[in-house]
């Protein structure tokens, strides 16, 4: 694919564009639909938090195979079949009647989401030669990516006030069938023929252990999140996930056929380049986290205003991901990539001792000093992870990083729930942030202020330590340039 016309490689790239548009604004509008969702169902946050946990468990159950699959029989088949099943289900998510039939759709939704995202920069690394790589992944992954997250929650309160929640699925609907048009129309033929030249056979055990363990692991992470007290449950759940996914490891060294090919971590690109991404993953949730809580509570700003500052971060990564593409195809990506997670980490460290009187400018100058150091080290460093695995294991490396995505980020939230609920617990009784999500402000001066801005600042130098952890290790030279 790489021998396309340069017109049409860039034309092509829109359907990645789409892919990723439709995703992470999706994440934005239904959180902000949620409350008129549960009033119209007669329903509790429970139902909320169940939205969120069977689009994360389905998601990375299926990113591996779905990136094996598109090894096998063709990226751009993926793309059409993840449209399809992404647009039907969320029309039927528009109609449901209940509680249940959303959930069963949503998780349908959530399988169409794997479809593409899995295989998003598996297609732009067969499409760019290295020399237009870092561009391109910029524009789809930094650029697109930083957009849909900014607009996500901007364009679900104006549908749910003006047209009602069940319009956010249907305008997702209206994108994903767009999607599939480009999909259709714009991808070059070869994109639909797998790249193996013998026909493989696919690795169904591997895929349902995967899955597994993946899913018991991300649910002990998402019930620690929420400072919940069932802790034989998550000890449970952990045990039977690392039981999971240590057959899952033996099973696939005895394969042929693997699902996930291990000698992809023989490749020191790759497995340090996914230690780093993992890092900036976890200290991206935990921002994304506690940031509000801050905004809120401690300086008791109402919802529409701290959306406002918390936007530079999204806007920053948005500016700088066409250029740091293009600097990753210039310059030696590792010296990049550790110049954004220290930057990242000094950002952190700021952030860390923010308290009462911190004003509106210091938020945006921390968040938009994060999001420049964020910007710095995610396009190069997803243009280092994929130009090092084989073109035959491009989706496999791509919902590889998909993964890494979804474990980081349920990691970080999971360790700054645990951190600030901890310092609840020992300073007020009280274990869950969730126990003050109805409040604006607390009282100046009073113990839970005090336990929670505590917690903050952990979380925060936690985080930041980190980073610099990371910017160690991507520090390390592994490419060839």
């Amino acid at each position: 694919m790489a021998s396309l016309p340069r017109r049409n490689r860039w034309w092509s790239l829109s359907v990645a564009s789409i892919a990723t548009l439709i995703v992470t604004a999706d994440s934005g509008q239904i959180s902000i639909a949620l409350p008129a969702i549960i009033t119209e169902f007669n329903a509790d946050l429970t139902l909320a938090g169940w939205i969120a946990l069977v689009h994360a468990l389905i998601t990375a159950s299926l990113y591996l195979p779905c990136g094996r699959l598109s090894d096998l029989v063709g990226i751009g088949k993926l793309f059409l079949a993840g449209f399809i099943l992404y647009a039907a289900s969320s029309i039927a998510a528009g109609f449901a009647q209940g509680a249940g039939q959303l959930l069963f759709f949503r998780a349908l939704q959530a399988g169409g989401s794997a479809l593409v995202m899995a295989n998003n920069f598996a297609l732009v690394t067969a499409l760019f030669p290295p020399e237009e790589r870092g561009r391109a992944m910029g524009i789809a992954g930094g650029t697109i990516s930083a957009m849909g997250y900014t607009l996500g929650p901007v364009l679900g309160g104006i549908l749910t006030h003006g047209f009602g929640w069940r319009s956010n699925f249907y305008v997702s609907a209206a994108l994903a069938v767009a999607g599939f048009g480009a999909a259709r129309f714009l991808l070059p033929p070869e994109s639909f023929t797998g790249s193996s030249e013998k026909k493989e056979p696919f690795d169904i055990t591997g895929a349902l252990t995967f899955a597994l363990s993946i899913s018991l692991l991300l649910f002990a992470l998402m019930v620690l999140q929420k400072g919940a007290a069932e802790k034989s449950l998550v000890g449970l759940a952990v045990l039977g996930g690392i039981a999971a996914l240590g057959f899952f490891l033996w099973w696939e060294k005895r394969q042929s056929f693997p699902l996930l090919d291990l000698e992809l971590f023989r490749i020191p690109a790759f497995t340090l380049g996914n230690g780093a991404r993992w890092i900036s993953f976890i200290a991206m949730s935990i921002n994304s986290l506690l940031m509000p809580f801050f905004l809120q509570l401690v300086m008791g700003l109402d919802p529409l205003r701290a959306g406002f500052l918390v936007a530079p971060m999204p806007f920053a990564m948005a500016l700088l991901a066409p250029l740091t593409g293009w600097m990753s195809e210039r310059f030696v990506p590792e010296r990049l990539c550790a110049l954004g997670l220290a930057l990242t980490g000094v950002a952190l460290v700021f952030l860390s001792f923010f308290s009462v009187g911190a004003t509106a400018f210091e938020v945006v100058l921390g968040l938009a000093c994060l999001g420049f150091g964020m910007g710095l080290f995610q396009t190069p460093n997803n243009n280092l992870l994929m130009s090092a695995v084989p073109r035959q294991r491009l989706g496999i490396g791509s919902s590889v990083l998909s993964i890494v995505r979804s474990v980081g980020n349920s990691t970080g939230a999971a360790l700054a729930a645990a951190i600030v609920s901890g310092r609840l617990v020992a300073l007020t009784g009280q274990s869950s942030l969730q126990a003050f999500g109805g409040q604006v402000g607390f009282e100046s001066g009073s113990a839970v202020l005090g336990a929670f801005l505590q917690g903050y600042r952990y979380a925060y130098l936690t985080a930041a330590i980190l980073c610099f952890v990371g910017a160690a290790v991507s520090a390390v030279r592994v490419s060839e340039r």
